[in-house]
């Protein structure tokens, strides 16, 4: 295996790169390397370094070149529900923080300023 890739190995004791997952479901979406790597802020090199390590591991072409587009392979179409699917729930559950409510809030705020900035701040209006 490419030495570029040897974090990506499928091997037991180096597990996938999680990243490769989200230049797999941009490639996907974007059908371009470029406007993949755009997508998820990569450089074009970079996606494409990571699209070759992504064919390493899974032993497929994955996207071939049809014109100006990147046409996804069979074996890239099998996994991309899933993999979509996972990418979308991991997304859910980092993003369902709740909104800050100061009124129900038990923490604990310093604020550092100026003696005017004190008076300004603190004075009833």
């Amino acid at each position: 295996m490419d030495a570029r890739c040897k974090r990506y190995s499928r091997d037991e004791s180096r597990p996938l790169d999680l990243n490769l997952l989200l230049v797999f479901e941009a490639l996907l979406l974007e059908r371009g390397v470029g406007r993949a790597a755009v997508r998820i802020g990569l450089s074009r090199p970079a996606m494409s370094n990571a699209l070759g390590c992504l064919r390493k591991v899974l032993g497929d072409v994955l996207f071939v070149r049809s014109g100006r587009m990147m046409v996804p392979t069979e074996r890239a179409l099998q996994p991309a529900a899933p993999i979509t699917a996972a990418l979308n729930q991991i997304r859910a559950v980092l993003g369902e923080q709740a909104a800050f409510n100061p009124s129900r809030s038990d923490a604990f705020f310093r604020i550092h300023c100026s003696d005017y900035a004190e008076i300004l701040l603190s004075s009833p209006r």
